[in-house]
């Protein structure tokens, strides 16, 4: 039986990103608790972002597009509408984007191993010497994306889609259930939710955090973690499935403090 069976999880991502955690830890018959640390925001400046998706309408593409997450591959497509991107070859992070690109009709390029930036430079250096490359992203994106593809020879376009900024207050089951110490781990997905999770509970973060494992998914995450006092269990090398078998892992070999 899976270490995860019968556990409450918090999934920490933004509430309108929650789902494709969620539904990996109750395949695993976990039970998901949301209690999303972060939200998204508009960009402060969106006159690069404009100027990339009036180049997509007036019938000047990239050669690449290349989106690093479901939530950026919602919001860039609501924008400039999937008919504009018919002649374009979207990379993309992982599956669960690609299921969202996909159901549109549009190309797809996915890592046949791992995901992140490393794996998507491995993909596309092969193919994007001397192309345009689109890459709409987070502000404050992984720098390693972009120049690694530069270095491959492509001319990147990074404009910013979204801000990711913490929440502005807890959820209140999930607070609820933390401080109950309820909690069995707790799964952070990114360092931004991670430092929205010390901004929200301020002096009482780190010991609502050590009563749960928690994880972290990559390397990153965990320093940001780290650096906002929680005690780090496990860490993730890869995306959101990997996370879940990083919880899993840490729950089969310890137990939360009470």
């Amino acid at each position: 039986m899976s270490a995860l069976a019968g556990k409450r999880v918090l999934v920490t991502r933004a509430a309108d990103d929650q789902e494709e955690l969620a539904a990996l830890l109750r395949a695993h018959r976990a039970e998901p608790v949301a209690l999303p640390c972060i939200e998204f925001a508009e960009p402060l400046d969106a006159a690069p972002l404009r100027a990339a998706l009036s180049g997509l309408r007036s019938g000047s593409p990239p050669d690449f597009v290349v989106l690093a997450s479901p939530h950026a591959a919602d919001r860039f497509l609501a924008q400039v509408g999937a008919d504009h991107l018919r002649g374009v070859v979207i990379a993309v992070a992982g599956s669960g984007t690609a299921k969202r690109i996909e159901e549109r009709g549009l190309r797809v390029l996915v890592p046949p191993h791992g995901t992140g930036a490393e794996a998507l430079v491995e993909l596309l250096a092969p193919r994007a010497r001397g192309k345009n490359v689109l890459l709409p992203r987070a502000e404050g994106g992984n720098s390693a994306l972009v120049e690694g593809l530069e270095r491959a020879g492509a001319r990147v376009t990074a404009v910013t889609l979204y801000r990711t900024v913490p929440a502005a207050r807890a959820a209140p089951e999930g607070a609820r259930l933390l401080r109950a110490g309820r909690i069995d781990a707790i799964s952070f997905a990114s360092g931004t939710a991670a430092r929205g999770f010390a901004a929200l509970f301020g002096d009482e973060a780190a010991s609502l955090a050590a009563r749960a494992v928690v994880a972290c998914m990559g390397k990153t995450c965990a320093a940001d973690a780290r650096s906002a006092g929680l005690r780090v269990d496990a860490v993730a090398d890869g995306g959101l499935p990997q996370l879940v078998a990083a919880v899993e892992e840490a729950l089969s070999h310890s137990e939360p403090p009470t």
